[in-house]
């Protein structure tokens, strides 16, 4: 192709001698790279044949040199639009000098149409692309389709740049049809939304709303209005919210109901229940208030499955299911539950009524003590902080003396007129300031200003009535136990030593007891347990023997009786000598007063007072679980034993 034919025309250089003057020598000059020569010379023949003179501009302006698409493009439409108006013959006196025809028309067009395509797509203009769209979209579908789609990405380009509703806006508008066409509606309809509620008022989002019914973004609007009054978290809010925006979508009016419920239900309880249905009679949710009435009454216990902690009802149907590491009873309609290393409190509806930020919560008299990195902090029984600031441990001590929240125990102390005195290691005693005892003895014990002062004066016991004159019984021994032992009891029995031999004297000195005995221990309702060849038993104040000495090991048992063993294990009896429990246990131990915990091969179990079974040995542990109920652990996990129902429950499968 040689270099001025862009379009790879062929002209033959053997021109027709007769041809158009200046149209011949233009071309001639062409070949010959005269630009300034071939375009006068083909300005020059508009005179005589302006067919020839605009093909020749034409190829003129085609020449790469001298390329100008839009004059180009402008010479060969006159050009094609002179030969279609020549006839027959004017075509043939020219093709006969030039190579000129419907087909070379065709194809020089088609080489321009693809020039002008590839600038456009290296330039990348809007401008570019809609002028080929419209020079050459009607005989190009193709390149056409192509100019079009790459303008309207430029064009989406160009709005997605500037982000603005109204860039969107525009693009909508002038270009209907493309494909960016829903993305841009999209991005319209976000940004107009954005642009008008960017204040984020209540009387903003409530105005786009009004003005802009059709918008997607109208839940999201209202969302943002109920969230202003969800953020306060105050009952009358959400009433005014309920009253204020009656066309707002049911599911932010049913949440601000629910909201309402929620705060109006603390504490929770039956109470709070009933007058709720007199102050809301149009609450919409009537089913849920049954449901939580027979919630609220529901006793709920804590399960294991898979580790995770849960709650079952009395039927050991699952109330909530298995999810937190650690579960412990609901007080006042709360419960202190672990999840992730971190406790919260949750409701019986499962809840989350304290987030789980805290490192531990404990229960305390009127609510709970909360723990986290910075401290302590006091919250109510329905899980409220009471101070805003952390406190340390120090502080809350005082703080919680200071609300009464601990328990303040007095102890009480008999005051008495006696007056021990001492003086190089030895004892006497003062009553008034009057000498009672001289300062000479190795101890001194006494109970009442009524009673007898037990003395001990080296390896001797000594007796001393109430004004200090010394009672008449010889041979009493000091011993280990003299001190709790040695003391008359109530109906004037005590235990003496003789011989290292226990025995039983009233306060004449008698004995009422011979001292036959090896051990002692103290009595539990006027009866001693002695032992004697290395065997107990339990005699009377009245010396006579109540319980045989049959036992390896007897101890009281206060206020039961006596814990006894032989070789068949522990067993419990009375002070009337009938068995409560008979001896077949590891363990004997009271157990919240009216109960004994008792432990064989088998595991734990438990007995009523009366010795009466409650629950075999069968479990690895049994604790209080409420004021009805013991929790049971074993290998199977936790269960529950009722009291007043006689009831195990158990999670049912």
């Amino acid at each position: 192709m040689k270099k001025y034919f862009v379009l790879g025309i062929i002209i033959s250089t053997n021109f027709v001698l007769n041809a158009q003057k200046y149209t011949q020598k233009g071309i001639l000059a062409l070949e010959q790279d005269n630009f300034g020569l071939a375009k006068e010379l083909f300005e020059k023949e508009f005179k005589k044949d302006s067919c020839s003179a605009n093909f020749g501009l034409a190829h003129y302006y085609m020449a790469p040199y001298t390329f100008e698409a839009d004059s180009a493009f402008l010479y060969l439409t006159r050009a094609r639009q002179n030969w279609q108006a020549l006839g027959v013959k004017e075509k043939a006196k020219r093709q006969a000098v030039l190579q000129i025809s419907d087909s070379v028309f065709n194809n020089i067009f088609n080489e321009l149409a693809l020039e002008e395509f590839k600038n456009a797509e290296v330039n990348l203009s809007i401008a570019l692309l809609e002028k080929f769209s419209l020079r050459y979209g009607e005989h190009f579908a193709q390149f056409n389709h192509m100019a079009i789609n790459l303008r309207d990405s430029l064009a989406f380009r160009d709005a997605s740049n500037l982000n603005t509703a109204k860039a969107f806006e525009n693009f909508i508008v002038k270009y209907p049809n493309a494909k960016q066409l829903a993305n841009a509606k999209s991005q319209f309809e976000l940004l107009h939304y954005s642009e008008q509620t960017n204040t984020d008022t209540e009387a903003a989002l409530f105005d786009f709303i009004n003005i802009n019914p059709a918008s997607p973004y109208i839940e999201d609007a209202w969302r943002r209005i109920y969230e202003k009054y969800k953020a306060a978290k105050k009952l009358d809010l959400f009433l005014t919210f309920l009253e204020k925006y009656q066309a707002a979508p049911s599911l932010y009016k049913d949440e601000a109901w629910k909201q309402i419920y929620k705060l109006y239900m603390q504490p929770y309880s039956a109470e709070k229940l009933a007058q709720f249905k007199i102050d809301y009679p149009n609450y919409p949710f009537s089913q849920d208030l049954e449901a939580d009435g027979s919630l609220l009454l529901k006793k709920l216990y804590p399960f294991i499955e898979n580790n995770l902690y849960g709650y079952m009802d009395a039927e050991g149907k699952i109330a909530i299911a298995a999810q937190y590491e650690e579960a412990n009873a609901f007080v006042e309609g709360l419960a202190i539950v672990a999840f992730k290393e971190r406790y919260g409190l949750i409701n019986k509806k499962n809840e989350i009524i304290v987030p789980f930020d805290y490192l531990d919560i404990s229960p305390s008299s009127s609510g709970y003590i909360a723990e986290d990195s910075s401290g302590y902090y006091i919250l109510n029984f329905q899980g409220k902080k009471q101070q805003s600031n952390a406190q340390q441990w120090e502080e809350l001590q005082q703080t919680l003396t200071a609300l009464d929240w601990q328990e303040q125990i007095t102890p009480t102390t008999s005051v008495s007129l006696y007056e021990k005195v001492t003086q190089n290691g030895k004892f006497g005693l003062k009553k008034a300031g009057k000498t009672i005892l001289p300062i000479k003895y190795d101890e001194l014990f006494f109970k009442g200003e009524n009673d007898y002062i037990l003395a001990r004066n080296g390896k001797a016991l000594l007796y001393f009535d109430p004004t200090g004159k010394k009672i008449e019984i010889n041979g009493l021994e000091w011993f280990a136990a003299a001190s709790e032992l040695a003391m008359f009891s109530q109906d004037g029995v005590a235990v003496f030593c003789k011989g290292n031999k226990f025995g039983l004297l009233d306060k004449k000195g008698k004995v009422i007891l011979k001292n036959s005995y090896d051990a002692v221990q103290a009595p539990f309702e006027g009866l001693y347990p002695f032992q004697q060849t290395g065997k107990w038993g339990v005699l009377g104040s009245d010396a006579q023997l109540k319980i045989p000495f049959n036992y390896s090991r007897i101890t009281v048992l206060v206020p039961n009786g006596f814990l006894l063993e032989n070789e068949n294990g522990l067993g419990l009896m009375n002070k009337e000598a009938n068995w409560l429990l008979e001896p077949a246990f590891k363990t004997i131990k009271r157990f919240e007063n009216d109960f004994f915990l008792v432990e064989n091969e088998n595991g734990l179990g438990l007995y009523k007072s009366n010795g009466s079974l409650l629950l075999p040995c069968a479990y690895q542990r049994i604790v209080k679980f409420d004021d009805n109920t013991f929790q049971l652990t074993n290998s199977k996990g936790l269960t529950y034993f009722l009291l007043a129902e006689n009831k195990i429950v158990a999670l049912q499968p």
